[in-house]
C-alpha cells in the first residue's frame, strides 16, 4: 500500500507538470520595431506575470490550461490586451506591438466605481495620474503634484505643507484615501498640518471631483483623492522586479531617493519599499522662507497570496516627517509626525449569478503628531483609526448588476499640551450601501443609497462638559451615461452627500496658532448637506481627448469660522466662533488635448468656481480664481519636450476681511528621455517651473500677506525600471 501511495503521489506530481503550458513572446515598439525592455506582462485571471528582458522577450511558465487575458503595459504606450488559450504541455507564442501615446488616454479607475473601468466610463468627473504624468509633475507634497489637474488647486503653506482644493472646497470636505482607506492623519484639521505621504511613493493617483459619499461615506462632499501604491502585490512576478527613483530640486536644495522591489515565489508575491527626502528652506524671488526645510522617511512591506479567482494580502507602511512652516514673526514652529498603517485585503470571485465577488478590507492606522516650539512639545496629538469594509457584488440579472456593502470606522483623538484647543473625543461610524447599474443599448444608468450612523463622544474640556452627538444621514446618487457616438458620451450625475462637523468645529475652545486665532466650537452644529449636479461631455478619438464639465453644488449648513470682533485676554488672539450658513458653489472645467501633427500635441485647460452664501450673497473665502493652462509638447518613443503657460486671473470676489490678489502668469518647461540600456529602462525628466523667476502671490496661499510663491525651480528626476 505504501508503494501504491508513493506511486499515486509521483503520478499526481507528474500530471500537474504536464497539465501546464508556457507563454513566450516579444514586446516591441509598433513604429520602429525596437524591443521594449522592462515592460510589464501579466495574466489578469491568474495574477501572475513577469517583465521583458533587454531584447523585449518574456516567458511565463507553469500556466494551467485555460483561456486567459494577457495584458502588457509600458510607460508612454497604450496598454495591450489579448485573449489567449493555453493547452496542456503547449507553448503559446505571441508577438506584441505597443503603440506610443501622444495624447493622454483615460486610465483605468478603481475609485468611485463598482468595477475597474476607464475614466471615460465613469459617471462623475474623474482624473487619473499614472507614472508617466507623475514623472512630470512630481512635487514636494501631494497637493502640489495634483494641482495641474482640472478643478484641483493647491492651498500653499510652505514646500511640504499643502492641501488639495477641489472645486473650491478643502480640509474635512475632501477625503484623502491611502489605497482605498482613509489616510487617518491630521492634515484635514488645519492648514499647518501636512499630508503624511511622500509623492515619490506614488504609483497612481485617482481624483473624483464632486461628492463621493456613496462609496466612501461622510466627509467627501467636495471630492476625494485616492493615493494608490502596490503595497499588497497585485501580481506574482516570476523574477525580481523593481524600480528606483532619484530626484533633486534647486528651489529648496532638495534631494530624494526611493525604490521598490517585487518578487514572486510560487503563488506568493512579496514587495518592499523605501524612500528618503531632505530639503532646505524655500527660495522666492525676493527672499528665502525660513523654517521651510523638511526631512521625510518612508518604508513599506507587503505580502500577497494569489490563486485563480482569489487573493489575500497584508501590508505595513510607515511615514516619518520633520518639517516647519513659514511665519511672519520670528517664531519657527516645527512638526514631527509618524504614521503607521496596517492593512489586510481579500478578494474572492465566484462563477455564480447570485454572488459574483466578495471584497474585504481591514485597516489600522496609528498617527502621532507633535508641534514643537522653542525646543519643547507644545501640542501632542494621537489619532487611532480602525476600519472594516465589506463589499458583495452580484452577477448580472438581465442588464442589471450591483453591489451591497457594509463599513465600520472608529477614530479616537487624544491631545495633550499647553496649546491643546479642542476636547478629546471618539467617532463611531457604521454604514450600509446599495448600488445598482443597468445597461440599455447606448444608455447606462446607476443609482445608489448609503445610510451612515455617526456618533461623536467628547470628554470634558475647559468650560465644555462631556457630550455625545448622534448623526443619521442618507446619501444618494443617480447618474447616466449616454453614448452619442462611439467616441463621444454625455454624462449626468446627481450626488447627495454629508459631512459630520469635525471635532474642532464642535468642541474647540482655545488658541490655535495654526490659524492665529482663538477658536470656539459649536456643539449645536448640524451636518453639512451637499446636493451637486454634474453635466459632462467627453470625446475620445485617436487624435483628441476632451472633457467639458459644468457643476452646481448647493450646501446646506456650510460650516465656517467667523470673527466675533473680540480679543482673547490671555493669548491676545482674535476670537472666532464656528457657525453655519447655506452656500452655493458653481463652475466649470474644460480640458482638451489634440494631436496637431505626428508627435506634436497641444493641451488647453480652463477651470473656474464661484462660491457664495445663499442668504447674504457674500462670497466664500479661499475660492480659486479663473485659471488657464496651455501647453505644447513634442513626444517620441525616446524623448519629449514641452512648454506650458499658466495664467491665473485676479481674485476680487472675496469674503469680508479676506485679501484680494492680482493675477499672474508663469512659464514652465520640461524635457524627458526614455533610454533602454543594459537591459533596463531609464527615464530622465528635467523640469523648470517659473522659468522667468516671477514674483507672484497665489490667492490660495496661506502666507500671501507676507511672502510670494516660490521662485524658479529646476528639478531633475531619474527613474530606472528593472
Amino acid at each position: 500500500m505504501r508503494i501504491i501511495a508513493i506511486f499515486v503521489l509521483i503520478l499526481g506530481f507528474y500530471t500537474s507538470l504536464i497539465s501546464q503550458g508556457t507563454i513566450k513572446g516579444k514586446v516591441i515598439d509598433k513604429a520602429n520595431h525596437e524591443p521594449l525592455p522592462s515592460a510589464d506582462v501579466h495574466l489578469i485571471e491568474l495574477k501572475k506575470g513577469t517583465i521583458t528582458k533587454f531584447d523585449g522577450s518574456f516567458i511565463i511558465d507553469k500556466v494551467p490550461s485555460g483561456e486567459y487575458t494577457i495584458e502588457v503595459s509600458y510607460i508612454g504606450y497604450k496598454k495591450f490586451r489579448k485573449r489567449i488559450n493555453v493547452s496542456d504541455g503547449e507553448t503559446v507564442e505571441v508577438s506584441i506591438e505597443l503603440e506610443q501615446t501622444v495624447i493622454s488616454l483615460p486610465g483605468v479607475v478603481v475609485t468611485g466605481s463598482m468595477y475597474e473601468r476607464s475614466a471615460f466610463e465613469i459617471y462623475q468627473p474623474v482624473a487619473v495620474l499614472d507614472e508617466d504624468k507623475l514623472g512630470l509633475r512630481l512635487g514636494d507634497n501631494i497637493a502640489k503634484t495634483l494641482s495641474y489637474e482640472p478643478g484641483v488647486n493647491l492651498e500653499y503653506n510652505g514646500s511640504f505643507v499643502g492641501r488639495p482644493v477641489i472645486r473650491g472646497l478643502t480640509g474635512t470636505r475632501i477625503l484623502i484615501l491611502d489605497n482605498g482607506v482613509r489616510v487617518g492623519d491630521a492634515s484635514d484639521l488645519s492648514a499647518d498640518h501636512a499630508i503624511s505621504f511622500d509623492p515619490a511613493s506614488l504609483e497612481r493617483v485617482e481624483i473624483v471631483r464632486g461628492p463621493a459619499s456613496l462609496f466612501y461615506g461622510v466627509n467627501s462632499v467636495g471630492g476625494l483623492i485616492n493615493i494608490i501604491t502596490e503595497d499588497i502585490p497585485k501580481t506574482v512576478h516570476d523574477k525580481l522586479r523593481g524600480s528606483f527613483r532619484f530626484n533633486g530640486a534647486t528651489v529648496n536644495s532638495s534631494l530624494a531617493g526611493s525604490g521598490a522591489i517585487d518578487y514572486g515565489i510560487k503563488n506568493f508575491g512579496v514587495r518592499g519599499e523605501f524612500g528618503y527626502r531632505k530639503s532646505g528652506d524655500t527660495k522666492t524671488p525676493i527672499k528665502t522662507l525660513k523654517n521651510t526645510d523638511t526631512e521625510n522617511l518612508t518604508s513599506a512591506f507587503g505580502l500577497a497570496y494569489h490563486i485563480k479567482n482569489a487573493s489575500v494580502g497584508l501590508s505595513f507602511r510607515n511615514f516619518q516627517g520633520n518639517y516647519g512652516i513659514p511665519t511672519e514673526e520670528d517664531e519657527e514652529p516645527r512638526f514631527k509626525i509618524n504614521r503607521n498603517r496596517f492593512a489586510f485585503k481579500s478578494d474572492i470571485k465566484f462563477e455564480s449569478p447570485m454572488i459574483q465577488g466578495v471584497e474585504l478590507m481591514l485597516s489600522q492606522i496609528d498617527y502621532d503628531h507633535k508641534e514643537i516650539e522653542d525646543g519643547e512639545v507644545a501640542t501632542h496629538i494621537k489619532i487611532k483609526n480602525s476600519g472594516a469594509d465589506l463589499k458583495l457584488k452580484h452577477g448580472k440579472v438581465g442588464n442589471l448588476s450591483g453591489m451591497f456593502g457594509f463599513s465600520f470606522l472608529y477614530q479616537n483623538y487624544n491631545t495633550v499640551g499647553e496649546e491643546k484647543f479642542f476636547a478629546d473625543a471618539g467617532l463611531y461610524l457604521a454604514s450600509l450601501i446599495f448600488y445598482e447599474e443597468i445597461e440599455i443599448k447606448r444608455l447606462n444608468l446607476q443609482a445608489g443609497i448609503r445610510y451612515d450612523l455617526a456618533s461623536v463622544k467628547s470628554k470634558e474640556f475647559e468650560s465644555l462638559p462631556a457630550q455625545k452627538k448622534n448623526f443619521n444621514v442618507l446619501s444618494s446618487s443617480v447618474g447616466l451615461i449616454y453614448k452619442v457616438t462611439d467616441p463621444a458620451v454625455i454624462s449626468f450625475n446627481f450626488s447627495r452627500g454629508f459631512r459630520v462637523p469635525s471635532l474642532q468645529e464642535l468642541f474647540a475652545y482655545g488658541p490655535h496658532l495654526g490659524t492665529m486665532s482663538f477658536e470656539v466650537g459649536n456643539p449645536n452644529l448640524r451636518v453639512e448637506v451637499s446636493n451637486e449636479f454634474d453635466l459632462s461631455f467627453k470625446l475620445l478619438t485617436s487624435k483628441t481627448n476632451a472633457e467639458i464639465s459644468g457643476f452646481v453644488n448647493y450646501i446646506d449648513n456650510y460650516i465656517y469660522a467667523t470673527p466675533t470682533g473680540e480679543i482673547d485676554s490671555v493669548s491676545s488672539l482674535p476670537i472666532y466662533e464656528y457657525t453655519s450658513a447655506n452656500a452655493i458653489l458653481r463652475g466649470f472645467e474644460i480640458k482638451i488635448e489634440r494631436e496637431l501633427f505626428k508627435n506634436l500635441n497641444t493641451s488647453l485647460l480652463f477651470d473656474y468656481v464661484e462660491g457664495r452664501k445663499r442668504e447674504t450673497n457674500e462670497y466664500l473665502p479661499m475660492i480659486p480664481p479663473l485659471r488657464m493652462i496651455a501647453g505644447i509638447e513634442y513626444r517620441t518613443s525616446r524623448y519629449n519636450f514641452g512648454i506650458e503657460v499658466k495664467a491665473v486671473s485676479s481674485q476680487n470676489k472675496v469674503a469680508p476681511e479676506e485679501t484680494k490678489t492680482s493675477g499672474y502668469m508663469i512659464v514652465n518647461l520640461h524635457l524627458g528621455f526614455r533610454l533602454p540600456f543594459s537591459g533596463l529602462a531609464h527615464e530622465i525628466n528635467l523640469n523648470v517651473e517659473n522659468l522667468m523667476n516671477k514674483t507672484y502671490y497665489d490667492h490660495l496661499s496661506r502666507i500671501k500677506d507676507f511672502a510670494p510663491m516660490p521662485g524658479r525651480n529646476i528639478s531633475l528626476v531619474y527613474h530606472v525600471l528593472f
